[in-house]
């Protein structure tokens, strides 16, 4: 089936999702939709998310796509389950599920999960880790303040100092960090100079692996041998977007388009 797989998140950050798609599904068409209108996500109530959300569901329904994938946490703990009950003919995925079992098959210990506030205040992330392994020691720590500078291009000339605020109160206590936000891992480099002697989980990465089961186990794989389309939409500013993320996504020959919702 060529139809396309629908991806979105709040801003430039589910790019390190579509990132990963594209690699391990090179015969794929995707559609990404970043919605910097509305972004930071993280700092928005249920109801507002829903809406955002819906809109951009909608949308997909409209361009015929076989699957959505929330490459954005936010949305994952606090709006997932109410999305697939409005469109039950579209199957919807989020991240937390797979980046769960990625650092369960890790066999850590001690966790912190860093995330939106959104993210946080909903305890998914917890809840679903505590219930598989009731005996690890999981620290929750909300970063309001990660998205924005990385939204605004100022990652790129290095905020060590605001990660050590966050993080150097967790030395020796963590064994692994769950980057549970699908910004974060344009950081990573930046969080390992902070900490480097722990594991890294990122809730980006994870997600291909259940996007490619599903794929295969309902028969939605792509056998079409025309080359792959991806199409990246911004409801906010183009050339911000691109100034934003091109300093960790190669856009090759692919453009960025404004799309009205």
């Amino acid at each position: 089936m060529n139809n396309p797989i629908g991806i979105f998140d709040s801003g430039v950050g589910g790019l390190t999702v579509l990132d990963y798609m594209r690699q391990q599904f090179p015969h794929e068409n995707m559609i990404y939709i970043g919605d910097n209108a509305h972004c930071p996500y993280g700092d928005k109530t249920k109801s507002q998310l829903l809406e955002y959300t819906r809109q951009i569901c909608d949308y997909f329904a409209k361009q015929h796509v076989k699957m959505i994938v929330l490459a954005c946490n936010t949305t994952s703990a606090n709006v997932l389950d109410e999305l697939q009950k409005l469109y039950p003919h579209i199957p919807i995925v989020g991240v937390i599920h797979s980046t769960v079992h990625e650092f369960l098959a890790r066999h850590h210990q001690r966790v912190l999960v860093i995330a939106t506030s959104a993210t946080i205040q909903s305890h998914k992330y917890r809840q679903m880790l505590l219930q598989y392994n009731p005996e690890l020691t999981v620290y929750e720590l909300a970063t309001p303040r990660l998205v924005p500078v990385i939204e605004s291009g100022e990652y790129k000339y290095g905020i060590q100092e605001l990660l050590g605020e966050y993080l150097l109160p967790y030395q020796n206590k963590i064994d692994a960090l769950i980057l549970g936000c699908t910004h974060y891992p344009i950081l990573l480099k930046q969080f390992q100079d902070v900490m480097e002697d722990i594991d890294y989980i990122s809730s980006s990465a994870s997600i291909c692996q259940e996007v490619a089961s599903y794929l295969k186990n309902h028969h939605l794989e792509n056998t079409s041998s025309l080359p792959q389309t991806i199409t990246i939409y911004t409801t906010g500013d183009t050339q911000t977007f691109v100034e934003s993320s091109q300093g960790f996504f190669d856009y090759q020959d692919l453009s960025v388009s404004h799309l009205h919702l």
